[in-house]
């Protein structure tokens, strides 16, 4: 029997237990936890999962068992696991987990702040994937030390030896290394580098990382804003690259769209220097902007809104393509953030990242494990772009436990990108599932969610602010 696993990075349990060691005053303060979404891949099989949780680093238990439990998820089904309220999990946990299944399965996991969304308390969250192969080098576009602005890096360990693991963190502007650290890692563990901690990395330090390993490892970072208030409370979260490639495919981007803004973060993880060209495509039109002489080991960062061509084309969403100059590689994340909230009220201070998809991760199939429909206030949806010759139909499937499975299709040129919205394609209230995407040109695709409060007045959510914005990449097959 073939057995599937992935690993979670389930860094931010209880994170005020990491807080009381004396971390900087601007990083991210109260009780966090997680929540674990698992999508069954098969439609003939049920899966068989076991979900194993192992103690990070800095705990008295490092790489130790903390718990594990078995469930079954129907063919095609998806289950979500509320982590605080898994019985035997130690209330304390800080760790990571590893799912294994007899059939292949996807997840994704949330993290948020244990908080009302107050004012004077905002809802902060963020949502990575579950890594389903692991590496020995990782890359990472975005980090920071800064008054106001931090970043961590969590690194977990995915096999059964200990492993030594390199950081190295190369500045923005000229792609020198900036300073490094070396650590050990307890088998299956997690450790955090937290950005913060480096007294090396000047203040108003913005840059990219690079982890190196000499076992297999998993990552993700978070960036977030200090959060006194609900306009700072933003929080990404976004997983590691493993490699690089010289054309990469971004399926969403904004520009004046009901406030939110996007910005894109282009790493070069080559050896030389490199020309990126970024294809923008809003509406049947194409725009090219080019970043020039892009040094090794640098990242450059581009927000829409200050280039010209397209902050004149007014509320636009779409799609680009990215591409690099020399056969050089490149990697790159899509920011998008609300820093107004005048269209939506309560809209200001969220935030999102995703990964940019290197050319030849796109399939004809895409699992998307969670979006919601006014569950507990959650909506989302989901975008695809077709990076095919050919215009394609795109059929979309949507289950949840105990939901009516609804399908849903739509025509797709190439190089565009068209988005679902959840109300507008499930009735049901409560939805919690899963999607399944095809077309018959290959496709990539992001989801995404947030806290909605007036999608439909008779649910009578409670007014919540702060940064509710979730994304995360779909997961190719």
């Amino acid at each position: 029997m073939k057995i599937s696993r992935l690993s979670i990075a389930l860094t931010v349990l209880a994170l005020a237990a990491l807080l009381a060691t004396g971390l900087p005053a601007v990083a991210q303060t109260g009780t966090w936890v997680s929540g674990i979404m698992i999508q069954n891949q098969s439609t003939t099989e049920d899966a068989e999962v076991t979900v194993q949780f192992f103690w990070a680093e800095g705990e008295a238990a490092a790489g130790q068992l903390a718990h594990e439990f078995t469930d079954t998820i129907p063919a095609g089904g998806s289950k979500g696991y509320w982590v605080p309220s898994i019985a035997g999990l130690p209330d304390n946990f800080v760790g990571s987990a590893v799912v294994s299944s007899n059939v292949p399965v996807v997840a994704n996991v949330n993290t948020q702040v244990a908080a009302p969304g107050t004012e004077a308390e905002p809802n902060r969250v963020g949502t990575a994937s579950g890594v389903l192969d692991p590496a020995t080098t990782l890359y990472f576009t975005q980090v920071m030390r800064t008054p106001t602005w931090n970043s961590y890096i969590a690194v977990q360990n995915t096999s059964s030896e200990p492993a030594s693991v390199t950081v190295r963190y190369y500045n923005d502007t000229d792609g020198n290394e900036a300073a490094s650290d070396t650590q050990s890692i307890s088998a299956f563990s997690t450790r955090i580098f937290r950005q913060g901690d480096y007294a090396s990395l000047p203040t108003n330090w913005g840059g990219s990382a690079v982890v190196t390993s000499d076992r297999p490892i998993a990552g993700i970072a978070n960036f977030y804003n200090e959060g006194v208030n609900k306009d700072t409370s933003q929080f990404h979260s976004y997983n590691a690259f493993s490699a690089g490639g010289t054309r990469l495919y971004v399926p969403r981007v904004v520009v004046n769209y009901y406030d939110y803004q996007s910005g894109i973060k282009v790493q070069n993880v080559g050896t030389a220097a490199t020309d990126v060209t970024i294809t923008y495509y809003f509406g049947g039109q194409s725009y090219t902007q080019v970043l020039a002489d892009v040094q090794p080991g640098a990242a450059k960062a581009v927000y829409l809104a200050n280039v010209p061509d397209l902050a004149a084309l007014g509320r636009v969403d779409g799609a680009a393509i990215i591409t690099s100059s020399g056969d050089v590689p490149i990697v790159a994340t899509v920011n998008e953030d609300n820093r107004v909230g005048a269209a939506f009220p309560g809209h200001e201070g969220r935030g999102v990242t995703y990964n940019a998809f290197v050319d030849g991760a796109q399939t004809d199939t895409i699992f998307f494990s969670q979006v919601t429909n006014r569950a507990t206030g959650y909506t989302g949806g989901i975008q695809v772009q077709n990076v095919g010759t050919d215009t394609t139909t795109v059929t979309t499937v949507w289950s949840a436990p105990g939901k009516t499975t609804v399908t849903s299709q739509k025509q797709l040129a190439p190089n565009a990108s068209v988005a679902w919205f959840a109300p507008q394609v499930i009735s049901e209230t409560g939805f919690n599932g899963s999607v399944t995407v095809t077309a018959d040109q290959p496709i990539v695709g992001i989801a995404n969610g947030s806290y909605w409060q007036t999608i439909e007045p008779s649910d009578n959510w409670a007014p919540n602010v702060g940064d509710s914005f979730l994304t995360y990449n779909g997961v190719n097959r």
